[in-house]
């Protein structure tokens, strides 16, 4: 019999702790949802011994930006073109969401994304209609056992936003007294500021001082010129608070956000997709703003991270090779500091960084002694993982496909390749009749 510690067995173990690094016929005992030790031959008599020959061992994947009432609306974002179009065709939609459809779609997008290997997501969530559409949501996200960082989206109806400012607020300071004053809850609390294309600057610091006092961590919409600049002119630029796009970012606003700790959020598919400057994420990064990556939204886009992964490399490796052109260095030669990007590091944006993006920097990232045994086993296939180091195996010869199993919080997820705890008749049911409910004849 177990005694409830897990033992993972002979997998090459991608740490990302600078200090363990890769670890060849590695194990990793997990107990007690926390991982207690990480290193070879490791001896736990009585644990449940879980072979991972062939396998890499790795942090779970965290989307530091998903808006998880799309998922049934799949595919309808992929005909639009720029925001006008996106709002006339998709997210005109959300008035046709109440409480239960947002608790089906956050049900059904949760499953998705574990079962592709994001253990923890940043739910942001800007359909807050009514006080009841954010419970709904919350009941999914109990469900699912995915860790989330779930940011009450202070965008409503737009014809009611002041005078619902007040009320709204008064609900989160209840549910931040009911999900984040037990550290271990699956599920927090974040905000979601009102967008600064929508509001004034007063409106997003009377949300961003009342998220202050809770102790939340907070994200924005950044896709208008200037608004970083308008946020560090009234005071409100610091870690706690992560920008989400912010393609259109100056060299100075770049330095203001590495200046007070702030992560940024890209999410590099969608933004590329949708004609917008991709030269940020490799300037951000060499400024020192920590870069993490989002899916954004499953209307156009699959919640699936290893996906972001590869393109968000590919890009990063275009623009370089284009800058190089541009300067007159071509054909590419190697030297100090060129290329930049490197298959690891852009792991580490979905990971390491994403950790410390949503204040779990402690806890989760990395596979330390201590933290959260958030993870995943991922198949090497056929003919077995490819040369060099691990990470050019993860963003480059493997998919969401590969994936073995997932834990979160030392509990599995998914095993054997197929999701535990979910009656797979009732959830394909589930995601027919809220697709049919919600799109309708549209």
């Amino acid at each position: 019999m177990s005694d409830g510690r897990i033992l993972l067995k002979n997998g090459t173990v991608v740490t990302l702790d600078p200090e363990l690094g890769d670890i060849s016929g590695g194990d990793v005992l997990i107990n007690d949802g926390r991982i207690e030790q990480v290193g070879q031959e490791i001896n736990a008599p009585g644990a449940e011994v879980v072979r991972a020959d062939g396998m890499i061992v790795m942090p779970g994947l965290i989307d530091t930006h998903l808006h998880m009432w799309q998922h049934p609306l799949r595919g309808l974002g992929q005909h639009v073109w720029g925001f006008p179009d996106y709002s006339a065709h998709v997210f005109n939609l959300r008035e046709r969401y109440g409480p239960q459809e947002m608790h089906d779609a956050t049900y059904t997008c949760g499953l998705d994304a574990l079962n592709n290997g994001t253990t923890t997501v940043l739910d942001f969530c800007h359909n807050v209609l009514t006080e009841e559409h954010a419970e709904g949501s919350l009941r999914a996200h109990r469900e699912t056992g995915q860790r989330v960082l779930f940011a009450y989206g202070m965008l409503g109806r737009d014809d009611r936003l002041v005078e619902e400012r007040p009320s709204r607020l008064a609900h989160v300071t209840r549910l931040a007294g009911e999900l984040n004053t037990d550290k271990t809850n699956l599920v927090r609390l974040g905000l979601a500021l009102t967008t600064l294309t929508y509001a004034s600057i007063e409106d997003v610091r009377a949300e961003v001082e009342h998220a202050r006092g809770l102790g939340l961590q907070m994200t924005i919409h950044q896709n208008v010129h200037a608004e970083v600049f308008r946020l560090h002119e009234a005071g409100l630029l610091s870690g706690d608070l992560l920008p989400v796009h912010s393609n259109n970012l100056t060299d100075a606003e770049i330095g203001l956000l590495a200046s007070c700790g702030c992560a940024i959020s890209f999410t590099a598919e969608g933004e590329h997709s949708d004609g917008h400057s991709m030269s940020v994420i490799g300037r951000a990064d060499r400024a020192g703003v920590l870069p993490t990556l989002g899916v954004d939204a499953p209307s156009f886009t699959d919640p699936d991270m290893f996906a972001q992964l590869r393109a968000t490399y590919n890009i990063m490796r275009a623009t370089e090779s284009q800058w190089e052109r541009q300067e007159g260095r071509w054909p590419v030669r190697r030297y100090e500091g060129s290329p930049y990007v490197t298959s690891r590091r852009v792991l580490e944006y979905a990971t390491v960084n994403a950790a410390k993006a949503i204040g779990l920097g402690d806890d989760l990232g990395t596979l330390t002694p201590g933290k959260q045994a958030d993870i995943v086993m991922l198949n090497s296939g056929l003919f077995g993982i490819a040369s060099g180091d691990p990470a050019y195996h993860i963003l480059h010869y493997s998919t969401a496909r590969d994936i073995d199993s997932v834990l979160v919080a030392g509990r599995f997820r998914k095993r054997a390749g197929r999701l535990l705890d979910v009656d797979f008749d009732k959830l394909a049911a589930t995601a027919v009749g809220l697709r049919s409910r919600i799109i309708g004849d549209a």
